[in-house]
């Protein structure tokens, strides 16, 4: 398989543009007046989070496959995965705390920020980083630091590495360890069925297994399209925070539309529309963003325009293009340099140890 799929990329742009969609719509509640114009359903787009889930564990398992593995590997998979999400995490945070601050001596809206050890290091704790979409990022480096245990045990069976994760992460729940403290409810969390169900999605394709690409595409679409339309009022907000239920639901047909696209890519070469890939390649930045623009352009529109219709008009068109515009922006000029430059860091450190060790074995 090639090192970049095309079609995973263009699903991380769907699922960026699904959890954008859902907070438009937060903030037209937040910031617009006399009452919404969108309906209820778009909420539902805050299940694109459960969308990245398994991307998450579908790209690490074919990183995993693709690459070396061993103690070195590891070091270097865990490298990779923290330079991909701390230094935009970190840029923005910075930004979001100026907003703050900014807010706090114009306007006496202050923000509380308990938390500042946590927010930075994405580590559990009982209250959201100060970025609020970081929670997702916490288990995303806890799926991370968990692989990175596959990836450097070489013998490593990986349908036994997963299912003797998947058995742990049910015990833990079945013997009420969840809910014993923050750390607690990151590892035993049922959410982590969801990294696991993309791993094995990965593992399928990877094996050649792409008959059923299209029907199950379709099926997954259909599938999920009938959980918005007929109960979007009952799984939001209720469904969002039981996470075994919530796994249940979504991971279906989130498997189906994962393993569709993938299979479709890798059998027939059936790529997504080009202005979905871009989407992708800026997904991380777009799911970052949006929360700062939506803050200022929250408060600029509420100040400039009376509420009413017009109000509202202005705030969603404002939301959506804004955080696409910033976006793209943050990508190209913070995203990509930054990691270009741990690229780097990266070839230099990893390939002095390799000499070193080499030269340790000669002496």
């Amino acid at each position: 398989m090639q090192a970049r799929l095309e079609n995973i990329q263009a699903l991380r742009g769907v699922a960026a543009l699904m959890v954008l969609i859902a907070h438009v719509k937060d903030a037209e509640v937040d910031y617009g007046g006399g009452g919404t114009l969108l309906p209820h359903w778009p909420y539902m787009g805050v299940v694109g989070v459960d969308l990245f889930f398994l991307i998450s564990g579908f790209v690490m398992t074919h990183v995993a496959f693709s690459g070396e593995r061993g103690r070195s590997a590891a070091a270097r998979f865990l490298f990779n995965r923290g330079a991909r999400i701390y230094p935009v995490y970190w840029t923005v945070t910075l930004l979001l705390m100026i907003l703050y601050v900014g807010k706090q001596m114009l306007f006496a809206e202050g923000t509380p920020f308990p938390n500042p050890v946590e927010t930075f290091l994405l580590l559990p704790d009982d209250h959201y980083p100060l970025v609020p979409v970081g929670w997702t990022l916490v288990h995303e480096m806890y799926f991370y630091l968990v692989f990175a245990v596959f990836v450097m045990w070489r013998g490593a069976n990986v349908f036994a590495f997963l299912g003797v994760w998947a058995a742990i992460v049910a015990a833990g729940l079945a013997a009420g360890l969840f809910a014993a403290n923050a750390w607690t409810k990151i590892a035993f969390n049922p959410l982590t069925f969801e990294f696991i169900a993309g791993a094995l999605v990965a593992c399928a394709v990877r094996r050649g297994v792409t008959g059923l690409a299209l029907p199950a595409l379709c099926a997954g679409v259909l599938l999920f399209a009938f959980e918005t339309a007929l109960f979007a009022d009952r799984l939001y907000p209720q469904a969002m925070g039981a996470f075994a239920l919530r796994a249940a639901i979504f991971t279906p047909p989130f498997a189906l539309i994962l393993y569709g696209a993938a299979a479709l890519e890798h059998a027939k070469a059936r790529i997504a529309p080009a202005w979905l890939r871009k989407t992708g390649d800026a997904s991380y930045s777009l799911y970052l963003i949006h929360v700062p623009v939506f803050l200022v352009v929250g408060k600029l529109i509420s100040i400039a325009l009376p509420d009413g219709v017009l109000d509202n008009a202005a705030l969603i068109a404002a939301f959506a293009a804004g955080a696409l515009i910033a976006a793209f922006a943050l990508h190209a000029f913070v995203e990509k340099p930054l990691l270009a430059a741990s690229k780097r860091l990266g070839d230099r450190l990893f390939a002095g140890r390799r000499a070193s060790r080499l030269t340790a074995k000669k002496a």
